[in-house]
């Protein structure tokens, strides 16, 4: 709990880039005053460098310079338990649902029995999330639990799938002993593609890779595969619809049992698996493969477009609804199949877009109901998010023009010279005024939509409307500021 909390201080701070009181952000996060200065306290102290600041009446900001460079040091702390645990989970869950002697585990990762069992504390907290278990007798430990959900935890165990957006990221996951394997995974891929004559957009192509490539890895350990999916009878009736989507898979696993030296069956039963996903991906040239979820997809994308339009009060084009529904026909159907879709980019979409996530989820809780569908994950609703934040962005680009009064005491010439160079540089920002005294009282009660005041000159001002104090030449390092202040302006009115 105390680094969730000290990470969302970080990342409410990033997010708005500017001094945050503690009563914004005890109310923004939900805890106390107290409990914010108390973790404020704790992170700075962790490093060389305090990457918060204070000041006295103006709150916490972030010191993006000093983030960025203790950030990638971040990663790497408590990384020798970190990557102990890692080996031991991905020990685990290749071996499930056999188990593992303790012997093995405290000899291969060079610890002592007391280590492995605070370890496996810590392991057992994190498979949750898989709804697997962690199960030790006998000296021996085991990972139990349904084999998708052991699959799921691999590909993000060993390829961190949910934390890369293209599949060289995921390369750099591999060690240089691994890259054959790599390649041959990514042959196959590029080989289906072909056959089928589509491509793959991110996610669907980095889970269909990691699909192939835990399959390999899994298969190098001579691990028998649970093949009752292939009694599936729901299974079978979608393979009569695609057959030429099946005999992909077929061709797939023939060519990992050919690349392995294979020659019995033990791996057959990953046909299924393999046609399962695929099944469930998004194809540019035929989207929406199973076929008897289309009028499903159809009710389900008008109601979420009913009710984020109304929480948003805003309508979106037309258009939008042939882009959501082909990512909810292909939702269902994962749904139906149990299969899960890691998305990297919800921590961004939550913070860049939290009006319209919301809205997105509560769409999503009450579609699940009203159709009797399983639980729409936060990883599939930030999908459906970012075709709805696309639209929002377009349909309020002309309300986002923030309002800005520029004063200068040097004259309304220079005051005109910095306006254009604004006009020019930030098309967000809309000048509304130019003054060469600062009675700003005055100037914000004739114009109350002012949103912004820019001054050459320091000015005796208290109130609300933010402030920056930029030179008189209006240089790069003013501009950037400057779009720093607009940026938070335009994230403040999806908060309000």
């Amino acid at each position: 709990m105390h680094k969730e909390i000290s990470q969302e201080i970080i990342d409410y701070l990033k997010l708005h880039n500017k001094f945050i009181t503690s009563e914004e952000l005890s109310n923004g996060l939900n805890v106390s005053k107290k409990t914010i200065a108390r973790h404020i306290n704790s992170i700075n102290k962790k490093y060389s460098q305090p990457i918060i600041v204070s000041q006295r009446g103006r709150g916490y900001e972030l010191n993006y310079s000093n983030y960025l460079n203790v950030a990638n040091n971040n990663v790497h702390n408590d990384s020798s338990t970190q990557l102990r645990q890692e080996n031991m989970l991905a020990k685990l869950l290749f071996a499930s649902p056999n188990d593992v002697k303790i012997y093995d585990l405290v000899n291969s990762l060079y610890i002592s029995e007391p280590v492995l069992r605070n370890d496996e504390k810590q392991i057992s907290k994190r498979i949750s999330k898989w709804n697997l278990k962690l199960e030790s007798k006998q000296r021996s430990v085991k990972i139990t639990g349904n084999e998708k959900d052991i699959r799921s935890a691999l590909m993000e165990v060993v390829l961190h799938i949910n934390k890369s957006t293209d599949i060289e990221t995921l390369r750099k996951n591999t060690s240089q002993l691994d890259q054959k394997d790599f390649n041959f995974a990514l042959s196959q891929v590029e080989m289906a593609l072909r056959v089928l004559n589509g491509s793959l957009p991110y996610p669907y192509n980095i889970n269909f890779f990691a699909h192939i490539y835990v399959l390999l890895i899994r298969a190098k350990k001579f691990k028998a595969m649970d093949k009752s999916i292939s009694l599936d009878t729901s299974l079978q009736t979608e393979i009569k619809m695609n057959p030429e989507i099946f005999s992909i898979c077929k061709s797939i696993v023939s060519n990992v049992k050919k690349y392995l030296g294979f020659k019995g069956e033990e791996l057959d039963s990953e046909v299924y698996y393999l046609f399962k996903y695929l099944l469930t991906s998004r194809f540019n040239s035929f989207d929406g493969i199973v076929l008897d979820d289309r009028d499903l997809a159809d009710q389900v994308t008008d109601f979420f477009i009913s009710k984020v339009s109304a929480y948003l009060h805003c309508s979106f084009s037309p258009s939008i609804k042939d882009e959501i529904r082909n990512h909810v026909l292909a939702m269902i159907s994962r749904l139906k199949m149990k299969i899960s879709l890691p998305n990297a980019l919800l921590k961004d979409i939550k913070l860049e877009y939290p009006q319209v996530f919301t809205a997105t989820k509560k769409a999503a809780t009450l579609a699940c109901q009203k159709f009797n569908l399983p639980v729409i994950s936060d990883d599939e609703t930030g999908f459906i998010c970012l075709y709805f934040a696309k639209y929002y962005e377009e349909n309020n680009k002309s309300n986002k023009k923030i309002k800005a009064y520029v004063i200068c005491t040097t004259g309304i010439g220079t005051s005109g010279i910095i306006s254009t160079k604004i006009k020019n540089s930030i098309p967000e920002i809309e000048i509304v005024g130019l003054a060469s005294n600062y009675n700003i009282e005055n100037i914000i009660k004739n114009k109350p939509e002012i949103e912004l005041l820019i001054s050459t000159v320091p000015i005796n001002y208290h109130g609300k409307i933010p402030v920056e104090l930029v030179s008189a030449f209006f240089t790069k390092k003013d501009e950037q500021k400057v779009r720093n202040v607009v940026r938070n302006i335009i994230n403040e009115r999806s908060f309000a």
